[in-house]
């Protein structure tokens, strides 16, 4: 089933590629385009079996998103996001994950983890109320989460261990308002704007705690702790943005390329070569790097062992590390090409304004470096954060 589900989504590849300039005007996903997505399997690539999915592994499903991503950074999050907000629903109640897929596999899931809700408790649910930022692929999604802290009284509730109590909403994408906000340097394609709403009741059964919930269903996908392999996902997208760069650059120089007032190709500079070899094992390595992390976790979820905060803290650094190195490689591939690329017919400076936007990504900032090195020098560390 995974071979037959990796060949329908590479057969698409084409036609996003071809389409990339079409998404970043549209900045959202061409509804038909979304259909043959749906069909090739995309939003399906986690669900589990006796859902309809395809349950494929976690390295696995980098492997398509980075594929994705190469064709098209926007389309390649977009995917993303639909697939691993699948972890967090994990942490919903068991009836509840099954109603969303009793119609079948391929639902689309987006929203924001940002806390910029509320939750007032009211007979059987909460009435939420918020405006979210970052909610990719909303315009296209059967569901949307959003992060809300409970209040009673209008006062803000605290846990034992003062943070505050939170709950996380599940509510179809009919009840919620898209605020159109995004315009952006990079994945504008990606329709990431504001979802709103005001006073929506949402039952019980639609929440959960996102920190420090355990998951309902039994798959090796919900074995893993949610919130440190969203950041693998994320760091997939930059890979394949990174490497088509490098493509981009490649069909420049070996296009016949020369530098004014040169008599050599540009494909003959040994400083072009060294740049190049240089940044194709930094990328390789990365990638490399997110997808030993994404075995190890795997193995672990199969054996049913336990996940250290060690274990998260590196999931998180990979994450970081790659998309730092990604975003290194796209550079000098934009550099190297030369003048060509300013301008905005170049898909090579889409691809560095794409991965500039990743960049900004709360998920991996270099701070969680710092939360590594504390553990590995024996120092407590907030563990909310991985």
């Amino acid at each position: 089933m995974a071979l037959r589900v990796f060949d329908r989504i590479r057969e698409v590849l084409p036609e996003v590629s071809r389409r990339g300039d079409e998404i970043e005007k549209l900045r959202t996903l061409p509804d038909d385009l979304v259909a043959d997505l749906t069909a090739a399997g995309c939003f399906r690539m986690l669900v589990p079996h006796r859902y309809g999915g395809e349950e494929l592994t976690l390295a696995q499903s980098l492997e398509l998103i980075e594929d994705l991503s190469r064709a098209d950074a926007s389309t390649g999050w977009v995917v993303m996001i639909a697939c691993s907000n699948l972890m967090v629903l994990g942490l919903l109640p068991a009836a509840t994950f099954e109603s969303v897929y009793a119609a079948g596999p391929d639902v689309i899931l987006g929203g924001s983890h940002a806390p910029k809700g509320t939750a007032v408790p009211v007979d059987g649910g909460y009435r939420i109320s918020g405006q979210w930022p970052f909610a990719s692929g909303c315009q296209h999604a059967a569901w949307l989460v959003g992060h809300a802290a409970v209040l009673r009284d209008g006062e803000r509730q605290f846990m034992a261990n003062g943070m505050p109590l939170m709950r996380l909403a599940m509510m179809p994408a009919s009840e919620v308002e898209v605020v159109d906000t995004w315009h952006t340097v990079g994945l504008r394609g990606t329709g990431s704007h504001d979802i709103r709403v005001s006073d929506v009741f949402c039952p019980e059964e639609r929440t959960c705690q996102l920190f420090g919930a355990v998951p309902t269903v039994a798959a090796p996908i919900f074995s893993i702790p949610p919130i440190a392999p969203l950041a693998l996902f994320i760091a997939a997208v930059a890979v394949g943005c990174a490497q088509a760069a490098i493509d981009d650059l490649v069909a420049v120089v070996v296009g016949g390329k020369r530098p004014a007032y040169g008599a050599r190709r540009v494909a003959e500079s040994l400083l072009l070569q060294a740049r190049l070899g240089e940044a194709d094992a930094e990328l390789r390595a990365a990638r490399a790097l997110i997808h030993d992390e994404a075995h190890k976790a795997w193995s672990k979820a199969l054996a049913g062992q336990e996940f250290s905060l060690l274990d998260r803290a590196r999931m998180r650094t990979a994450s970081s590390h790659a998309v730092t190195a990604a975003t290194t490689v796209a550079d000098t591939a934009y550099r190297l090409a030369g003048s060509s690329s300013l301008y905005d017919g170049s898909v090579l400076q889409r691809r560095m304004r794409d991965i500039h936007a990743i960049t900004q990504h709360a998920g991996v900032g270099p701070d969680f470096f710092s939360l590594a090195g504390a553990l590995l020098v024996g120092e407590e560390i907030d563990s909310m954060r991985i």
